[in-house]
Protein backbone atom coordinates (compact mmCIF):
# COMPACT_ATOMS: atom_id res chain seq x y z
CA UNK A 1 0.00 0.00 0.00
CA UNK A 2 1.49 3.41 -1.33
CA UNK A 3 0.98 5.88 1.23
CA UNK A 4 2.06 9.02 -1.02
CA UNK A 5 -1.15 11.05 -0.67
CA UNK A 6 -4.90 10.48 0.40
CA UNK A 7 -5.85 10.63 -3.15
CA UNK A 8 -3.33 7.75 -4.28
CA UNK A 9 -3.46 5.49 -1.78
CA UNK A 10 -3.39 1.92 -3.20
CA UNK A 11 -4.89 -1.13 -1.92
CA UNK A 12 -4.31 -4.34 -4.14
CA UNK A 13 -5.82 -8.02 -3.40
CA UNK A 14 -4.51 -11.37 -3.95
CA UNK A 15 -6.24 -11.27 -7.54
CA UNK A 16 -4.07 -7.93 -8.72
CA UNK A 17 -7.37 -5.44 -9.10
CA UNK A 18 -6.27 -2.39 -7.47
CA UNK A 19 -7.78 0.77 -6.15
CA UNK A 20 -6.69 3.98 -4.99
CA UNK A 21 -8.44 6.16 -2.68
CA UNK A 22 -9.28 9.07 -5.23
CA UNK A 23 -10.99 6.38 -7.76
CA UNK A 24 -13.08 4.58 -4.71
CA UNK A 25 -14.34 8.19 -4.02
CA UNK A 26 -15.05 8.68 -7.79
CA UNK A 27 -17.09 5.19 -7.89
CA UNK A 28 -19.33 6.14 -5.08
CA UNK A 29 -19.97 9.45 -6.84
CA UNK A 30 -20.61 7.98 -9.86
CA UNK A 31 -22.60 5.72 -7.93
CA UNK A 32 -24.62 8.51 -6.39
CA UNK A 33 -25.98 10.26 -10.04
CA UNK A 34 -27.27 6.94 -10.66
CA UNK A 35 -29.29 7.17 -8.07
CA UNK A 36 -30.16 11.04 -8.20
CA UNK A 37 -31.28 10.72 -12.01
CA UNK A 38 -32.92 7.43 -10.62
CA UNK A 39 -35.16 9.01 -8.17
CA UNK A 40 -35.30 12.12 -9.91
CA UNK A 41 -37.00 10.76 -12.95
CA UNK A 42 -39.15 8.87 -10.71
CA UNK A 43 -40.63 11.21 -8.76
CA UNK A 44 -40.48 14.21 -10.06
CA UNK A 45 -44.10 12.87 -12.31
CA UNK A 46 -45.95 13.33 -8.82
CA UNK A 47 -45.26 16.95 -8.69
CA UNK A 48 -46.69 17.19 -12.35
CA UNK A 49 -49.80 15.09 -11.59
CA UNK A 50 -52.10 17.37 -10.84
CA UNK A 51 -52.07 19.22 -14.66
CA UNK A 52 -51.19 15.86 -16.15
CA UNK A 53 -54.52 14.63 -14.10
CA UNK A 54 -56.30 17.74 -16.04
CA UNK A 55 -54.55 17.08 -19.58
CA UNK A 56 -55.38 13.72 -19.39
CA UNK A 57 -58.36 13.58 -17.53
CA UNK A 58 -57.53 10.89 -15.33
CA UNK A 59 -58.71 9.48 -12.05
CA UNK A 60 -57.16 9.04 -8.67
CA UNK A 61 -57.27 5.23 -9.29
CA UNK A 62 -55.83 5.65 -12.32
CA UNK A 63 -53.11 8.09 -10.98
CA UNK A 64 -52.43 5.60 -8.29
CA UNK A 65 -51.93 3.30 -11.00
CA UNK A 66 -49.26 4.74 -12.69
CA UNK A 67 -47.40 6.14 -9.72
CA UNK A 68 -47.94 2.88 -7.68
CA UNK A 69 -48.82 -0.76 -8.86
CA UNK A 70 -48.26 0.00 -12.68
CA UNK A 71 -44.65 1.19 -12.16
CA UNK A 72 -42.84 -0.54 -8.94
CA UNK A 73 -44.49 -4.19 -9.96
CA UNK A 74 -42.34 -4.27 -12.96
CA UNK A 75 -39.58 -2.61 -10.86
CA UNK A 76 -39.78 -4.61 -8.71
CA UNK A 77 -39.73 -8.73 -10.26
CA UNK A 78 -37.57 -7.10 -13.11
CA UNK A 79 -35.22 -6.08 -10.37
CA UNK A 80 -34.26 -10.03 -9.31
CA UNK A 81 -33.11 -11.37 -12.61
CA UNK A 82 -31.27 -8.41 -13.04
CA UNK A 83 -29.87 -8.89 -9.75
CA UNK A 84 -28.40 -12.39 -10.22
CA UNK A 85 -27.23 -11.34 -13.98
CA UNK A 86 -25.12 -8.80 -11.75
CA UNK A 87 -23.67 -10.96 -9.28
CA UNK A 88 -22.05 -13.12 -12.17
CA UNK A 89 -21.50 -10.80 -14.98
CA UNK A 90 -20.35 -7.24 -15.76
CA UNK A 91 -22.12 -4.51 -12.92
CA UNK A 92 -20.92 -1.42 -15.40
CA UNK A 93 -22.79 -2.96 -18.09
CA UNK A 94 -25.59 -3.56 -16.57
CA UNK A 95 -25.82 -0.27 -14.59
CA UNK A 96 -25.28 1.81 -18.14
CA UNK A 97 -28.06 -0.22 -20.24
CA UNK A 98 -30.25 0.38 -17.37
CA UNK A 99 -29.54 3.76 -17.05
CA UNK A 100 -29.97 4.61 -20.89
CA UNK A 101 -33.89 3.05 -20.88
CA UNK A 102 -35.13 4.57 -18.01
CA UNK A 103 -34.00 7.84 -19.76
CA UNK A 104 -35.40 7.14 -22.97
CA UNK A 105 -38.52 6.15 -21.43
CA UNK A 106 -38.86 8.91 -19.24
CA UNK A 107 -38.78 11.18 -22.34
CA UNK A 108 -41.39 8.99 -23.78
CA UNK A 109 -43.93 9.30 -21.08
CA UNK A 110 -44.01 13.38 -21.90
CA UNK A 111 -45.20 12.11 -25.38
CA UNK A 112 -48.15 10.02 -23.94
CA UNK A 113 -51.33 11.26 -25.00
CA UNK A 114 -53.78 8.75 -22.97
CA UNK A 115 -53.67 6.91 -19.53
CA UNK A 116 -52.93 3.94 -21.61
CA UNK A 117 -50.07 5.52 -23.44
CA UNK A 118 -48.66 6.63 -20.45
CA UNK A 119 -49.37 3.88 -18.08
CA UNK A 120 -47.47 1.63 -20.53
CA UNK A 121 -44.33 4.19 -21.05
CA UNK A 122 -43.80 4.16 -17.21
CA UNK A 123 -44.16 0.74 -17.00
CA UNK A 124 -41.03 0.83 -19.42
CA UNK A 125 -39.47 3.03 -16.71
CA UNK A 126 -39.68 0.90 -14.34
CA UNK A 127 -38.21 -2.02 -15.94
CA UNK A 128 -35.18 0.06 -16.99
CA UNK A 129 -34.95 1.42 -13.18
CA UNK A 130 -35.25 -2.17 -11.99
CA UNK A 131 -31.73 -2.69 -12.40
CA UNK A 132 -29.63 0.18 -10.74
CA UNK A 133 -29.67 -0.20 -6.86
CA UNK A 134 -28.91 -3.89 -6.80
CA UNK A 135 -25.95 -3.60 -8.71
CA UNK A 136 -24.94 -0.24 -7.22
CA UNK A 137 -25.15 -1.38 -3.55
CA UNK A 138 -22.92 -4.68 -4.66
CA UNK A 139 -20.61 -2.62 -5.89
CA UNK A 140 -20.18 0.17 -2.94
CA UNK A 141 -20.14 -2.86 -0.82
CA UNK A 142 -16.85 -4.32 -2.58
CA UNK A 143 -15.25 -0.95 -2.94
CA UNK A 144 -15.82 -0.70 0.76
CA UNK A 145 -15.23 -2.49 3.93
CA UNK A 146 -17.67 -3.51 7.06
CA UNK A 147 -16.90 -0.94 9.60
CA UNK A 148 -17.41 1.94 6.34
CA UNK A 149 -20.10 0.33 5.10
CA UNK A 150 -22.73 2.08 6.37
CA UNK A 151 -21.92 5.91 5.67
CA UNK A 152 -20.97 4.94 2.28
CA UNK A 153 -24.17 3.63 1.40
CA UNK A 154 -25.57 6.38 3.00
CA UNK A 155 -24.21 8.80 0.89
CA UNK A 156 -25.18 6.93 -2.28
CA UNK A 157 -28.89 6.68 -0.43
CA UNK A 158 -28.69 10.66 -0.19
CA UNK A 159 -29.32 10.10 -4.17
CA UNK A 160 -32.66 9.16 -3.45
CA UNK A 161 -33.40 13.30 -1.11
CA UNK A 162 -31.51 14.69 -4.02
CA UNK A 163 -33.01 13.18 -6.92
CA UNK A 164 -36.62 14.08 -5.15
CA UNK A 165 -35.52 17.99 -4.42
CA UNK A 166 -34.43 18.11 -7.81
CA UNK A 167 -36.93 16.20 -9.44
CA UNK A 168 -39.45 18.32 -7.45
CA UNK A 169 -38.15 21.73 -7.68
CA UNK A 170 -37.15 21.77 -11.46
CA UNK A 171 -40.46 20.16 -12.54
CA UNK A 172 -42.43 22.40 -10.68
CA UNK A 173 -40.83 24.91 -12.40
CA UNK A 174 -40.08 23.73 -16.10
CA UNK A 175 -43.80 22.68 -16.00
CA UNK A 176 -45.21 25.88 -14.45
CA UNK A 177 -43.08 28.07 -17.72
CA UNK A 178 -43.41 25.06 -20.25
CA UNK A 179 -46.39 22.53 -19.66
CA UNK A 180 -45.69 19.21 -17.95
CA UNK A 181 -44.29 17.45 -21.05
CA UNK A 182 -40.96 19.64 -21.15
CA UNK A 183 -40.54 18.56 -17.83
CA UNK A 184 -40.34 14.80 -19.00
CA UNK A 185 -37.93 15.52 -21.57
CA UNK A 186 -35.82 18.05 -19.47
CA UNK A 187 -35.08 15.27 -17.34
CA UNK A 188 -34.99 11.79 -19.68
CA UNK A 189 -32.67 12.51 -22.11
CA UNK A 190 -29.16 13.79 -20.08
CA UNK A 191 -29.42 10.48 -18.46
CA UNK A 192 -27.85 9.35 -22.04
CA UNK A 193 -24.52 11.19 -21.10
CA UNK A 194 -24.40 9.62 -17.69
CA UNK A 195 -24.99 5.62 -19.30
CA UNK A 196 -21.78 6.78 -21.62
CA UNK A 197 -19.88 7.72 -18.63
CA UNK A 198 -20.59 5.12 -16.39
CA UNK A 199 -19.76 2.69 -19.92
CA UNK A 200 -16.32 4.22 -20.24
CA UNK A 201 -15.36 4.67 -16.54
CA UNK A 202 -16.23 2.26 -14.06
CA UNK A 203 -14.07 -0.94 -13.03
CA UNK A 204 -15.73 -3.66 -11.81
CA UNK A 205 -14.15 -4.91 -8.23
CA UNK A 206 -13.66 -8.66 -7.46
CA UNK A 207 -16.10 -9.70 -5.32
CA UNK A 208 -15.31 -9.64 -1.70
CA UNK A 209 -13.04 -7.23 -2.54
CA UNK A 210 -13.19 -4.87 0.77
CA UNK A 211 -14.27 -7.98 3.06
CA UNK A 212 -11.40 -8.64 5.78
CA UNK A 213 -10.70 -12.56 4.43
CA UNK A 214 -9.59 -11.96 0.42
CA UNK A 215 -9.90 -15.26 -1.65
CA UNK A 216 -6.87 -15.69 -3.67
CA UNK A 217 -7.21 -16.59 -7.30
CA UNK A 218 -11.21 -15.84 -6.52
CA UNK A 219 -13.90 -14.19 -9.63
CA UNK A 220 -17.65 -13.95 -9.86
CA UNK A 221 -17.66 -17.00 -12.21
CA UNK A 222 -15.42 -19.18 -10.02
CA UNK A 223 -17.62 -18.48 -7.16
CA UNK A 224 -20.27 -21.88 -6.49
CA UNK A 225 -22.97 -21.01 -8.62
CA UNK A 226 -26.34 -21.63 -6.38
CA UNK A 227 -29.75 -21.65 -7.60
CA UNK A 228 -31.59 -18.96 -7.13
CA UNK A 229 -34.19 -20.49 -4.65
CA UNK A 230 -31.07 -21.81 -3.11
CA UNK A 231 -29.83 -18.23 -2.73
CA UNK A 232 -33.49 -17.13 -1.63
CA UNK A 233 -33.60 -19.43 1.27
CA UNK A 234 -30.30 -19.38 2.86
CA UNK A 235 -30.79 -15.58 3.10
CA UNK A 236 -34.23 -15.52 5.05
CA UNK A 237 -33.23 -18.01 6.86
CA UNK A 238 -31.81 -15.02 8.86
CA UNK A 239 -34.47 -13.54 10.54
CA UNK A 240 -32.92 -10.11 10.55
CA UNK A 241 -32.98 -9.96 6.50
CA UNK A 242 -36.59 -11.00 6.81
CA UNK A 243 -37.64 -8.06 9.00
CA UNK A 244 -35.18 -5.82 7.28
CA UNK A 245 -37.34 -6.55 4.20
CA UNK A 246 -40.70 -6.46 6.12
CA UNK A 247 -39.24 -3.06 7.90
CA UNK A 248 -38.44 -1.25 4.32
CA UNK A 249 -41.30 -2.59 2.44
CA UNK A 250 -44.07 -1.04 4.93
CA UNK A 251 -41.89 2.03 5.27
CA UNK A 252 -41.94 2.45 1.41
CA UNK A 253 -45.71 1.71 1.29
CA UNK A 254 -45.76 4.66 3.19
CA UNK A 255 -43.62 7.02 2.08
CA UNK A 256 -44.73 6.24 -1.84
CA UNK A 257 -47.75 7.05 -1.19
CA UNK A 258 -46.99 10.36 0.65
CA UNK A 259 -44.05 11.20 -1.92
CA UNK A 260 -46.53 10.80 -4.94
CA UNK A 261 -49.76 12.23 -3.11
CA UNK A 262 -48.38 15.59 -1.29
CA UNK A 263 -48.27 17.74 -4.68
CA UNK A 264 -51.77 16.95 -4.69
CA UNK A 265 -52.88 17.05 -0.91
CA UNK A 266 -51.18 20.44 -1.14
CA UNK A 267 -53.29 21.32 -4.39
CA UNK A 268 -56.47 19.97 -3.09
CA UNK A 269 -57.14 20.83 0.31
CA UNK A 270 -55.16 23.61 0.69
CA UNK A 271 -55.14 25.83 -3.07
CA UNK A 272 -51.18 26.04 -3.80
CA UNK A 273 -50.18 25.54 -7.52
CA UNK A 274 -47.75 23.92 -9.38
CA UNK A 275 -44.84 25.64 -8.84
CA UNK A 276 -45.45 26.54 -5.04
CA UNK A 277 -45.67 23.05 -3.96
CA UNK A 278 -42.63 22.17 -6.23
CA UNK A 279 -40.07 24.46 -5.14
CA UNK A 280 -41.56 23.70 -0.89
CA UNK A 281 -41.60 19.97 -1.01
CA UNK A 282 -38.11 19.81 -3.08
CA UNK A 283 -36.45 21.60 0.02
CA UNK A 284 -38.74 20.34 2.62
CA UNK A 285 -38.16 16.59 1.40
CA UNK A 286 -34.86 16.59 -0.19
CA UNK A 287 -33.01 18.70 2.90
CA UNK A 288 -35.08 16.84 5.44
CA UNK A 289 -33.86 13.18 3.88
CA UNK A 290 -30.31 14.39 3.09
CA UNK A 291 -29.49 15.59 6.54
CA UNK A 292 -31.41 12.37 8.02
CA UNK A 293 -30.15 9.60 5.89
CA UNK A 294 -26.39 11.29 5.91
CA UNK A 295 -26.71 11.56 9.87
CA UNK A 296 -28.32 7.87 10.10
CA UNK A 297 -25.46 6.58 8.52
CA UNK A 298 -22.71 8.14 10.62
CA UNK A 299 -24.71 7.35 13.78
CA UNK A 300 -25.44 3.88 12.92
CA UNK A 301 -21.67 3.12 11.86
CA UNK A 302 -20.81 4.28 15.04
CA UNK A 303 -23.49 2.91 17.33
CA UNK A 304 -22.55 -0.42 15.33
CA UNK A 305 -18.87 -0.76 17.24
CA UNK A 306 -21.13 -1.04 20.49
CA UNK A 307 -23.88 -3.06 19.38
CA UNK A 308 -25.45 -4.52 16.04
CA UNK A 309 -28.78 -4.42 17.47
CA UNK A 310 -28.54 -0.09 18.46
CA UNK A 311 -29.19 1.01 15.31
CA UNK A 312 -32.38 -1.34 14.46
CA UNK A 313 -33.76 -0.18 17.47
CA UNK A 314 -32.86 3.82 16.79
CA UNK A 315 -34.41 3.24 13.88
CA UNK A 316 -37.33 2.21 15.23
CA UNK A 317 -37.58 4.57 17.75
CA UNK A 318 -37.22 7.50 15.37
CA UNK A 319 -40.04 5.99 13.39
CA UNK A 320 -42.41 6.08 16.17
CA UNK A 321 -41.33 9.52 16.53
CA UNK A 322 -42.60 10.84 13.64
CA UNK A 323 -45.82 9.38 14.32
CA UNK A 324 -47.71 12.22 15.85
CA UNK A 325 -45.77 14.78 13.62
CA UNK A 326 -47.52 12.91 10.61
CA UNK A 327 -50.63 13.34 12.02
CA UNK A 328 -50.62 16.90 12.72
CA UNK A 329 -49.38 16.98 9.25
CA UNK A 330 -52.93 15.95 7.40
CA UNK A 331 -55.47 17.23 10.16
CA UNK A 332 -54.41 20.94 10.93
CA UNK A 333 -55.39 23.70 8.11
CA UNK A 334 -52.58 26.28 8.28
CA UNK A 335 -50.78 25.23 5.55
CA UNK A 336 -47.73 27.41 6.79
CA UNK A 337 -47.54 25.25 9.98
CA UNK A 338 -48.53 22.37 7.90
CA UNK A 339 -44.85 22.70 6.00
CA UNK A 340 -43.39 23.73 8.95
CA UNK A 341 -44.25 20.19 10.56
CA UNK A 342 -43.49 18.63 7.51
CA UNK A 343 -39.79 18.63 8.33
CA UNK A 344 -38.88 16.84 11.22
CA UNK A 345 -41.52 14.21 10.56
CA UNK A 346 -39.80 13.23 7.09
CA UNK A 347 -36.02 13.81 9.19
CA UNK A 348 -37.27 11.10 12.04
CA UNK A 349 -39.06 8.65 9.75
CA UNK A 350 -35.92 8.80 7.08
CA UNK A 351 -33.04 8.44 9.85
CA UNK A 352 -33.32 4.34 9.06
CA UNK A 353 -32.21 4.56 5.41
CA UNK A 354 -28.51 3.58 5.26
CA UNK A 355 -29.08 1.32 8.58
CA UNK A 356 -31.29 -0.96 6.51
CA UNK A 357 -29.16 -0.60 3.37
CA UNK A 358 -26.22 -1.57 5.58
CA UNK A 359 -28.15 -4.91 7.28
CA UNK A 360 -28.84 -6.30 4.45
CA UNK A 361 -25.50 -6.03 2.91
CA UNK A 362 -23.55 -7.43 6.21
CA UNK A 363 -26.09 -10.43 6.14
CA UNK A 364 -25.68 -11.31 2.89
CA UNK A 365 -22.91 -13.09 1.49
CA UNK A 366 -20.09 -12.00 -0.60
CA UNK A 367 -21.59 -13.68 -3.78
CA UNK A 368 -25.01 -13.19 -3.47
CA UNK A 369 -25.09 -8.85 -2.44
CA UNK A 370 -26.86 -7.52 -5.37
CA UNK A 371 -29.68 -10.32 -5.04
CA UNK A 372 -29.72 -9.26 -1.32
CA UNK A 373 -30.14 -5.86 -2.23
CA UNK A 374 -32.70 -6.93 -4.81
CA UNK A 375 -34.78 -8.51 -2.79
CA UNK A 376 -34.83 -6.16 -0.88
CA UNK A 377 -36.44 -3.44 -3.54
CA UNK A 378 -38.77 -6.31 -4.12
CA UNK A 379 -40.41 -5.68 -0.84
CA UNK A 380 -39.86 -1.65 -1.30
CA UNK A 381 -41.67 -2.06 -4.24
CA UNK A 382 -44.41 -4.88 -3.90
CA UNK A 383 -45.61 -3.44 -0.68
CA UNK A 384 -44.68 0.07 -1.27
CA UNK A 385 -45.81 -0.12 -4.46
CA UNK A 386 -49.60 -0.60 -2.95
CA UNK A 387 -49.15 2.73 -1.28
CA UNK A 388 -50.07 5.16 -3.93
CA UNK A 389 -52.53 2.78 -5.28
CA UNK A 390 -54.19 2.26 -1.82
CA UNK A 391 -54.78 6.00 -1.16
CA UNK A 392 -55.98 6.48 -4.74
CA UNK A 393 -58.47 4.37 -4.12
CA UNK A 394 -59.30 5.34 -0.40
CA UNK A 395 -59.62 9.03 -1.83
CA UNK A 396 -62.29 8.48 -4.65
CA UNK A 397 -64.21 5.59 -2.16
CA UNK A 398 -64.35 9.02 0.31
CA UNK A 399 -65.09 11.46 -1.95
CA UNK A 400 -68.81 12.01 -1.93
CA UNK A 401 -68.25 12.26 1.92
CA UNK A 402 -65.32 14.55 2.17
CA UNK A 403 -65.25 16.50 -1.05
CA UNK A 404 -61.10 17.42 -1.95
CA UNK A 405 -60.39 16.53 1.65
CA UNK A 406 -60.67 12.81 1.07
CA UNK A 407 -57.09 12.85 -0.33
CA UNK A 408 -55.91 14.15 3.12
CA UNK A 409 -57.86 11.39 5.50
CA UNK A 410 -57.20 8.79 3.21
CA UNK A 411 -53.35 9.46 3.40
CA UNK A 412 -53.93 9.77 7.34
CA UNK A 413 -55.37 6.44 7.50
CA UNK A 414 -52.45 4.87 5.34
CA UNK A 415 -49.44 6.60 7.18
CA UNK A 416 -50.63 5.90 10.81
CA UNK A 417 -50.56 2.31 10.36
CA UNK A 418 -47.52 1.80 8.28
CA UNK A 419 -45.21 3.68 10.83
CA UNK A 420 -46.08 1.28 13.69
CA UNK A 421 -45.97 -1.53 11.42
CA UNK A 422 -42.69 -0.64 9.80
CA UNK A 423 -41.08 0.17 13.71
CA UNK A 424 -42.32 -3.09 14.93
CA UNK A 425 -40.17 -5.16 12.35
CA UNK A 426 -36.93 -3.40 12.98
CA UNK A 427 -37.49 -4.00 16.54
CA UNK A 428 -37.62 -7.49 15.61
CA UNK A 429 -35.07 -7.41 13.48
CA UNK A 430 -32.70 -6.29 16.52
CA UNK A 431 -33.50 -9.51 18.21
CA UNK A 432 -31.31 -11.78 15.92
CA UNK A 433 -29.38 -9.19 14.40
CA UNK A 434 -25.98 -10.52 15.94
CA UNK A 435 -26.34 -13.97 15.14
CA UNK A 436 -27.32 -13.92 11.49
CA UNK A 437 -24.32 -11.12 10.94
CA UNK A 438 -21.95 -13.69 12.74
CA UNK A 439 -23.52 -16.54 10.31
Amino acid sequence: MSTSGISTITETDSTGFSVTTGYRKFILGLLFLVGLFNYGDRFMLAVLLPDIKTDLDLSDTQIGFITGVGFTVFYAVCGIPIARLADRGSRRVIISSVVAIWSVMTAICGLAQSFSQLAVARILVGVGEAGATPSSQSLIADYYPKERRASSLAVYALSSPTGILLGFLLGGLIAGSFGWRVALFSFGLPGLVLALVILLSLRDPPRGFADEKKFPGETAQSLPLKSFWSTWKSLFVRKSFFHACMAGGVFSFMFLAFAQWAPSFLARSHGMNTAEIGVWLAFIIGISQILAIYSGGVISDRLIRRDMRLPLWMSGIAILVSGPLFFLVYVLDSVGIVLTILFPALFFVSLQGATLYALVQNVASREDRSLAAAILVLFFNLVGGLGPQVVGIASDMLMPTFAEDSLRYALLSVTMVALIWSATHFFMAAQTVREDVTA
